[in-house]
C-alpha cells in the first residue's frame, strides 16, 4: 500500500492530527471495533510502541496507520498514533478500540487511545514524541471536560482487570506481570502527568474554537430585506449615522439594534391612534419595522375591547 494521503489534517493541542478513519478505509477489510463510545467517554489511555524507521516522505505514526490498514498489527486499533512530528488518528472518538487488554472493560470500551511512538533511547526526538503525546493528551481531557486523574496508562486497566484496587495513581504505576506499558513513558510517568496538566491549563493545548464572527451593523428597511440594505458597517455609532426615516439597524444575529424596538404595548396604543396607517399599508410598516404584525394586532383587538 502506499503512502496513506489523510481526509484531513487539522491542529489541536498544538500537534498536527491527521485523519485516516478505517472506518472509511478498510480495503483489506481488516476486523474492526463495533461498539459505542458516544456519551461515554471517561478518559485518555497513553500507550508506547517502538520507534520505527521509516522511507522518505512518511513518519512511524503514518506508518503505523499503514500497517494497521495493511492488516499487520493483529488485532489492535487505537484511535491515535503520534511520534515526533504529528499524530494520525486511526478511530472517531465515537468508536471504541482494541488496546488495553481488558476485554468488554473500561480501558477499551471508555476511554481514547493513544500510541506514543519511541524507544529506549529517550533522545531528543523520543521526547519530542512524548511532548506530542502529552499535547494530544491534554487536549482530550478539555475537550471532554475531564480532569487530570482519567489521564491512565495501559497498566492501569491490566491491573483492575486483574483485581487490583487503590488510587489511580497506584493503578497505573504499580507492578503487572503482563505488560508495563507506556515502557518508556512510566518511569517518569509523575512528570509527564505534569506536564499534561500544565498543557491543560494553557491556551496551547485548548480545543481550537472556531474564529470569532466579527459584528456587523446592517442598515436596512427590514431584516429580511436585503436589497434594501445601505450598508454594513463594524460601527454601531457608523450604522446609526447611516440610518434614515424608515430603516433601522440589524446587528449580525438579525436582532434590531436601532431605533430601540418599543414593546408591544406601546405600538399597539400608537396603532390605535392610527399611526401605523391601516390595512396592508399598517401591515407592511410594521413588518419593516421589526414587529410581528399578528402579535401587535392582537393587542390592539384586546384594547379595543
Amino acid at each position: 500500500m502506499a503512502i496513506l494521503k489523510p481526509d484531513n489534517k487539522t491542529t489541536f493541542g498544538g500537534v498536527t492530527v491527521n485523519e485516516y478513519l478505517l472506518t472509511k478505509h478498510n480495503p483489506n477489510h481488516i476486523a474492526m471495533p463495533s461498539v459505542s463510545m458516544e456519551g461515554k467517554i471517561i478518559g485518555v489511555t497513553v500507550h508506547n510502541t517502538a520507534w520505527i524507521t521509516t522511507v522518505a516522505g512518511t513518519t512511524p505514526a503514518e506508518q503505523y496507520t499503514r500497517a494497521t490498514a495493511n492488516g499487520n498489527m493483529n488485532d489492535v486499533r487505537v484511535h491515535y498514533y503520534v511520534d515526533n512530528t504529528c499524530a494520525w488518528q486511526n478511530l472517531p472518538h465515537s468508536l471504541s478500540g482494541w488496546h488495553a487488554a481488558d476485554g468488554s472493560g473500561n480501558g477499551n470500551r471508555r476511554t481514547i487511545a493513544i500510541e506514543c511512538i519511541m524507544s529506549s533511547a529517550y533522545n531528543a526526538t523520543d521526547k519530542k514524541s512524548e511532548d506530542n503525546c502529552a499535547r494530544l493528551a491534554a487536549a482530550l481531557l478539555k475537550k471532554y471536560n475531564l480532569g487530570i486523574d482519567h489521564l491512565y496508562t495501559h497498566t492501569h486497566w491490566l491491573n483492575v482487570r486483574d483485581g487490583k484496587s487503590g488510587s489511580v495513581d497506584y493503578l497505573n504505576t504499580a507492578r503487572n506481570s503482563y505488560k508495563m506499558c507506556p515502557l518508556y513513558i512510566l518511569p517518569h510517568w509523575a512528570e509527564f502527568k505534569k506536564k499534561v496538566q500544565g498543557y491543560m491549563s494553557s491556551a496551547t493545548s485548548s480545543t481550537p474554537s472556531a474564529p470569532a464572527t466579527k459584528q456587523l451593523y446592517r442598515v436596512r428597511k427590514s431584516r429580511s430585506d436585503a436589497k434594501s440594505q445601505i450598508g454594513a458597517f463594524s460601527s454601531l455609532e457608523n450604522a446609526r449615522r447611516a440610518c434614515k426615516v424608515g430603516y433601522a439597524v440589524f446587528d449580525s444575529s438579525g436582532k434590531q439594534v436601532y431605533p430601540v424596538k418599543k414593546s408591544i404595548d406601546e405600538i399597539a396604543h400608537e396603532v390605535i391612534q392610527d399611526k401605523w396607517g391601516n390595512g396592508a399599508e399598517r401591515k407592511k410598516r410594521l413588518t419593516n419595522a421589526g414587529y410581528d404584525y399578528n402579535e401587535v394586532q392582537k393587542r390592539v383587538n384586546a384594547l379595543m375591547k
